[in-house]
């Protein structure tokens, strides 16, 4: 009896070791990191999609379950390959449409005069040129 509970506890400590290392595989894995956001999306959409659609179609029947679960299994790996292949294609276009139009600058015409920005920058110009720093700093003259 003692040899079939340790037979009994190797095959659970066997098969929990080859599911951890399959889950280590597939947690290292690109090619499922980059396909989940796409699994999940579809999976979740087309579950309330296939239970909306059948509510509207058939009502609350006594085998809604069912006939939904069948209508889920059958829409979600038809959407799931669908957006994953067209998913980099979409973030493209989306990124596209929605990005910041490049304007012109408007001309605006100035009035003719001195402005504190045009005294600033010849200030700047000058320090330059004179190989001077600015010295930002206030100080109190009284001091």
């Amino acid at each position: 009896m003692n040899h079939s509970i340790t037979t009994n506890a190797s095959v659970t400590n066997a098969s929990r070791s080859t599911a951890s290392r399959a889950i280590e595989r597939l947690r290292r894995s690109r090619s499922l990191a980059s396909m989940l956001p796409s699994l999940l999306f579809t999976g979740a959409l087309t579950l309330i999609m296939t239970a909306v659609m059948q509510l509207v179609w058939e009502g609350l029947t006594a085998d809604f379950f069912s006939v939904w679960m069948t209508t889920w299994l059958t829409a979600w790996p038809i959407a799931f390959p669908v957006a994953y292949l067209i998913g980099p294609a979409t973030s493209r276009f989306a990124a596209r449409i929605t990005a910041p139009a490049r304007t012109r600058k408007p001309q605006v015409r100035q009035p003719v005069g001195l402005w504190f920005d045009d005294i600033a920058d010849a200030s700047a110009r000058a320090t330059a040129k004179n190989g001077l720093r600015a010295n930002h700093r206030l100080r109190d003259p009284f001091h």
